[in-house]
Order: C-alpha cells, then structure tokens, then sequence
C-alpha cells in the first residue's frame, strides 16, 4: 500500500469516529446488499453498466404516522473520470417530520491488490420539515407555529470500498460528516454523522453448481443510538431469480425474493416485526434498470495501390 493510500486511510477513519453527539440513524433498507452506492458513494460506477433503480418503502403498516421511504439512485462508470459518478434522490416522512435529499457522487477507482479498491465523495442538499399541524396542540409553544417549518441544509458523505468481481467485497463509510444545521421555530435541527461497515461473499456449493450464494452484512453506528446490525443470506439460481432471508437485530427478520429479466430486476422484502409494536409488519420493493451506451465508430475504408 503507497503511502497516499495510508495518509488517505487513517484521515478518514480519524474524522468519520470524531463525533460523540446524540443521534438517530438514518434510513435503512432490507434491501442494503443493492443499495451500497446509497450510503457508500465509493461503489458509485463498480460495474460496467449504467445501473437505476428505485426503491418503496412501507414500514410498520397500519401504526399511525408509520415511516414512508422512497429512494432513486443512478450511477455509472466514467472511463475519463477513472472512476464512477453518481446521483440519489430520498424522500423520506415519518410523522410530520418530512427529509428529501439529493446527493451527487465520486468514485476514484483503481487496481489493487487482486481487485480493485475506489474511494468516493459525496456532496447534496437535504430538505427538512416539520409540520407542526400534525401535532394538533394548543398550548405547547414549541410544538406550534406555521403549519410548516423548513430548511435546506448542505450535506458531505465519504466512503472506501474493495472489491474482488464475483468473490467478496467490503467497504466503510460516513454520511452526514460536516453534521449540518438549520434553526427552525421553537429551536434547531441538525444531521448527525453515521458509520457505516458493509460486506459481502459469493460462494457456490459443488452439489449445487446452478446456485451463487450471497452472504451480506452491515454495521451502522451513530452516538446516542443503538448499534444497527443487518445480516443478509440470498442464494440466486442461474442468473435468473433469488430468494433468502434478511435479520435486522432488534428489528425484524425479513423474506426477500426476486427476477432477472434481460436487463430489468424486480425484488421484493417483507419484513416481519419482532418489536413491541403492533402492526402489519413492512413492505419493500425495488425496480432497477441496467444499460449501456455503445458507441459505434464509422467504417474505416481502405485503398490498395494496386487497385488505383
């Protein structure tokens, strides 16, 4: 490892576990295995092909003001850029509390080691509101005002990832870093950091060659909150369909499925909820896209002299 790559490593994992706030953590997904570029911009651009996928989330059905996500991400290599770029659109509401956020993504790549190892910066704005209507009450100051309350602030994520096509994969990043504010009435509110630790491994078994294996991971810490622990066992057979299952520690254990069709993929997740809530449990599902542009160069014609 060149000495830049160490400098580079150990700044970022000084500055991402520097901040000692109280926080609650940020979206999450049952489908965390394919939205890596969403909380890691380093993955932006990993593959060859341009990928889009947007994704619903129905959380806590039938328990009012339950969570609604919805979430659209786009990224891409970019051979000039030696790398990847990438782009994601979140709107999020629970309650009156209303998030919509737009980040725009880096993702330097490059050789290393037997795969490769890519380091991303992400940068956006996110869009928070309260809409203190909801709250209906009377005699509470802080809880009253104008039927909404909102602001826009600047937001700065970072992430490293390695990656070995076809057999494992980790990375670790930080979202929220600069843990932007905006003053809104009755107080402030603020972005507290996140970390996030991912990985995954691909494995086949000798008596069952048609099935790929796809064991997931994900660790998020935020101070002041309980350490979110995802765990992830899908098996897909012949590049064609997958099943499997999703634990979410202290959350839920969730069944997931989902097709291949030429370059479209459809999945869906639902969770059963092992809290002390009751409700209906939570629904996901996802639609992605995958493409690429080709660019045809026009015959070239050739003369002989012989011919002339």
């Amino acid at each position: 490892m060149g000495k830049w790559l160490k400098i580079i490593a150990f700044s970022f994992l000084i500055f991402i576990l520097a901040d000692k706030a109280k926080a609650q953590q940020e979206q999450s997904f049952m489908h965390f295995m394919f939205q890596q570029a969403s909380y890691n911009p380093a993955v932006s651009g990993n593959e060859q092909s341009i990928r889009f996928n947007g994704l619903m989330r129905q959380q806590w059905v039938g328990l009012s003001g339950a969570p609604q996500t919805y979430l659209i991400n786009i990224h891409a290599p970019v051979a000039i850029l030696k790398g990847g770029v990438g782009a994601s659109i979140i709107n999020d509401q629970i309650a009156a509390f209303k998030t919509t956020g737009l980040k725009l993504a880096y993702a330097f790549r490059k050789d290393f080691w037997q795969g490769n190892i890519s380091f991303g910066l992400s940068a956006g704005l996110i869009n928070q509101s309260i809409n203190y209507a909801y709250f209906n009450v009377q005699n509470d100051p802080l809880l009253q005002g104008s039927n909404d309350a909102s602001g826009m602030i600047f937001n700065l994520d970072m992430g490293i990832y390695y990656e070995e096509k076809g057999h494992y994969y980790f990375g670790l990043s930080s979202t929220q870093i600069n843990q932007g504010s905006m003053a809104i009435e009755g107080g402030s509110t603020s972005l507290k950091r996140n970390v996030y630790a991912h990985g995954g491994y691909y494995f086949t078994l000798r008596q069952l060659p048609d099935i790929v294996f796809h064991s997931s991971a994900m660790a998020v810490y935020t101070a002041g909150a309980p350490l979110q622990i995802d765990l992830g066992m899908l098996a897909e057979y012949n590049k064609k369909f997958w099943g499997g299952v999703i634990y979410r520690h202290q959350s839920g254990l969730g069944l997931i499925t989902g097709i291949y069709y030429k370059q479209f993929t459809a999945s869906y997740a639902y969770e059963i909820n092992t809290t002390a809530l009751s409700n209906g449990g939570s629904h996901e599902l996802m639609l992605g896209y995958r493409f690429k542009i080709e660019i045809v160069k026009g015959n070239k014609s050739y003369k002989n002299t012989r011919y002339l």
